[in-house]
């Protein structure tokens, strides 16, 4: 007799009815799909690349019928002593006596011992009732993330830097936090209006520009009371939206409507906007970069702002605030063409103009894109950079 028939079960968790009806759907139809693929390629000796295309396509078949029947056959169980995992291939158990506490992310729960005598469990959302073992897990052990987030701010109200008392540095951490709410708000704000509604388009960059110095300068404000950097369960705030979303927003829209002819000019430059900037955010780090098990992250996200700033914000200035006289060209549509991915870019090919010798591509709107057939003549204003470096874009 097995130890789960010895203990009286409480409760016992399958997968989730609907996932169970995908996975009993699709997975035999990609098992069939996945091993009758190497009957499909032109008969021909078996060579090395058809004998791995056959064993690759054989693997992925037998991933599916574990899939299948570890949906059928897995189940979480909750005993009167312990919480058990039955699967396939192997199964857990973990004395109730022996729970540290439980901790979450997007798409498991993971029940933690208090010894590694003892696995850990996790539990995903597609489980049967994982809405109920979260609340029973609540109702009987600690939520790590929570406890871990409540002693660093206990800590820091303790810590009579941050004020002379308890209310001082209480107060003082709320509009911290107030601060750091706002500013990552803006952040997203800034964003989306760079990146789907760019019109006063100045002002919109000038955003963009100016929202990270200011999340920089709260960092000074606050010193050691605001992190530059995300960690999860940190009773800090932090402004890591408004160091990154806004210069992510210059960039992309930077690529979307400015080509630059020339780059030496302004590697010097951003190179000078990055040292600054990442300064910048070293000094009102310091007491972070003090705390060796922070120093990695806090460094490493530093250097990702500092780079990313110093790159958008010089194209920025050099093309969005450009005030030069324009040259204007003509050139002919050759062909056109896109790629795909996370984003889609529009592309024409068009003859040589200007300073360019050779046909090349250049890059449009998707509906000036639908808008222009080959043959169609498009003209182009060259531009000589306000900081000397010379950029171009089509008139659409």
């Amino acid at each position: 007799m097995t130890t789960t028939e010895i203990q009286q079960v409480h409760r016992s968790y399958g997968t989730a009815r609907g996932w169970r009806i995908f996975i009993y759907l699709f997975s035999p139809l990609l098992i069939a799909l996945f091993w009758s693929a190497p009957f499909w390629m032109p008969s021909g000796d078996w060579g090395a690349l058809r004998i791995g295309f056959t064993v690759g396509m054989g693997v992925f078949g037998l991933f599916f019928v574990y899939c299948l029947y570890e949906v059928i056959k897995a189940r979480h169980i909750i005993t009167d002593t312990a919480l058990i995992y039955a699967g396939t291939l192997y199964r857990k158990e973990l004395p109730l006596e022996a729970i540290e506490g439980f901790r979450t992310d997007q798409q498991y729960t993971h029940i933690l011992p208090k010894s590694k005598a003892y696995p850990k469990i996790r539990i995903g959302y597609t489980s049967e009732g994982y809405e109920e073992i979260q609340q029973w897990l609540a109702e009987h052990y600690p939520n790590l993330d929570e406890q871990e987030q409540r002693q660093e701010e206990a800590a820091l109200l303790l810590d009579d830097t941050f004020g002379r008392t308890a209310e001082e540095r209480e107060t003082n951490l709320t509009q911290a936090r107030r601060v750091a709410r706002t500013l990552n708000t803006l952040g997203w704000l800034t964003g989306a209006w760079l990146l789907f509604l760019p019109r006063f388009y100045e002002w919109a960059f000038t955003a963009g520009l100016t929202l990270p110095a200011v999340a920089a300068l709260a960092l000074l404000w606050h010193r050691g009371t605001i992190r530059p950097d995300e960690q999860k369960n940190s009773a800090y705030p932090n402004v890591s939206v408004a160091m990154l979303i806004p210069p992510l927003g210059l960039l992309l829209r930077e690529l979307l409507d400015f080509e630059l002819l020339q780059y030496d000019a302004l590697w010097p430059l951003a190179g000078g906007v990055a040292a600054l900037f990442g300064l910048l955010l070293l000094l009102g780090s310091r007491s972070f970069l003090q705390q060796p098990k922070l120093r990695v992250s806090v460094l490493g996200q530093v250097a990702v702002y500092a780079l990313l700033y110093g790159y958008a914000a010089t194209v920025a200035v050099n093309c969005v605030f450009d005030e030069g006289p324009a040259k204007h060209h003509t050139a002919t549509v050759l062909s056109k063409h896109y790629s795909s991915g996370k984003t889609t870019t529009y592309y024409l090919n068009v003859t040589p103009w200007g300073p360019r010798k050779e046909a090349e591509d250049v890059t449009v709107s998707e509906d000036y894109y639908q808008q222009v057939q080959p043959g169609a003549r498009v003209r182009i204003y060259e531009m000589p950079g306000r900081l000397g470096a010379p950029w171009f874009t089509v008139a659409e």
